[in-house]
């Protein structure tokens, strides 16, 4: 062979394997995000970890209600189908009962409660602000706290010059957090939502306009995990939530404050069996479930079942999944999502219940799994 003819081979030879090398590559990247894809759409079935053990049972206020009779119209007339396991993450809580008082002295200083608190309750602790006629109570065990000020009493805050707007009192509710360093990521990623309140006598008027009001109410729903929502016993409001005055003077701005602390970490979770929709529709037509907003008729019907997670009232560990049940009227029940048999059983519960910030003459219930 000549070496023109070799030379003629080897450009050949380099532009076809060029082109080979080529079509290789695409075809090998085409093939690995097709994978890819599909293993993202199909991924491989991984059973609940369980590594808790049997967490406790979730625990709702107890109210004397109807039990209901449910008829469904659910999307597409179909019972929802879900997956067969849920997340519950740890909820952290302090183990040193000083250590969490000297921090929350620090806190309440911020917020301009300088004097020594009086302990009413074991971890109940409560500062007064004498000057500005402020009271702030303290749960060092949970971390939650509570601000009061006697705004039926004071004449000024009845007809304020400007009424805040639900920007400003947004933007005057989170800086009032801000500097107990209490906004956290989760309330500041999360929903806010404003409400305007009339001041009558010692209590509240919910009204429907900004020129009506003389305060509104600013609730900060924590961000949602997993893309369900967090929600509390109270549906429809935040466990933390700020009344906002229309006063121009800056110590009266902030007239009412709820906090509930709830640290979760993220980190650290572990996966549980829950329930099908076909056993919460058993648990609600058996009358298994605990009502968040109930209607005055004996018949429901049902729009809507989803999983959320629930704020635990009581001192818990845990942040555990539930189902929620919408029906008309604004009807919402509750039911635990874990499976009964991930649950502690009565006999092994501690008779001791944990002290609470928030005051209640509420008793409490189980709902059973």
């Amino acid at each position: 062979m000549s070496l023109t003819q070799i030379a003629y081979t080897s450009r050949r030879l380099i532009k076809f394997g060029s082109i080979g090398v080529v079509a290789f590559s695409m075809l090998w990247g085409i093939s690995t995000a097709a994978y890819k894809a599909y293993m993202a759409a199909h991924p491989p079935y991984v059973a609940p970890t369980v590594k808790f053990g049997r967490i406790p049972r979730l625990i709702f206020p107890e109210k004397e209600t109807q039990l209901k009779k449910f008829t469904y119209e659910l999307p597409n007339d179909a019972i929802p189908t879900f997956k067969d396991q849920a997340k519950v993450y740890v909820i952290y809580r302090p183990d040193k009962t000083l250590l969490a008082l000297e921090e929350d002295k620090k806190t309440a200083a911020s917020f301009g409660f300088t004097s020594e608190p009086v302990e009413t309750e074991i971890g109940i602790y409560k500062f007064q602000d004498v000057t500005n006629n402020k009271t702030l109570t303290v749960n060092v065990l949970t971390g939650d706290f509570i601000m009061t000020y006697p705004y039926g009493s004071d004449q000024m805050l009845l007809n304020p010059e400007k009424m805040v707007s639900k920007t400003e009192a947004i933007e005057i509710a989170s800086g009032f957090l801000k500097k107990g360093d209490k906004m956290t990521d989760d309330l500041l990623n999360g929903e806010k939502a404003v409400t305007f309140w009339k001041i009558e006598g010692d209590g509240l008027k919910s009204v429907s306009s900004q020129s009506e009001a003389n305060a509104a109410r600013v609730d900060l729903y924590r961000q949602s995990l997993d893309n369900l929502p967090i929600l509390s016993v109270n549906f429809g409001q935040a466990s933390v939530s700020v009344l906002v005055s229309g006063s121009s003077m800056e110590t009266k701005k902030i007239i009412g404050v709820n906090f509930k602390d709830m640290s979760i970490n993220q980190a650290s979770y572990s996966t549980y069996p829950i329930k099908t929709g076909q056993e919460v529709i058993d648990s609600l037509n058996s009358g298994n479930y605990w009502i968040a907003k109930d209607v005055s008729s004996e018949s429901v019907t049902v729009r809507k079942i989803y999983l959320a997670y629930f704020e635990p009232m009581t001192l818990t560990n845990y942040l555990q999944p539930i189902f929620v049940i919408e029906g008309d009227n604004n009807f919402v029940a509750y039911i635990p999502a874990i499976k009964s048999n991930y649950i502690k059983q009565e006999s092994d519960l501690s008779p001791t219940a944990a002290p609470s910030a928030q005051p209640s003459s509420a008793t409490t219930s189980a709902v059973k799994n």
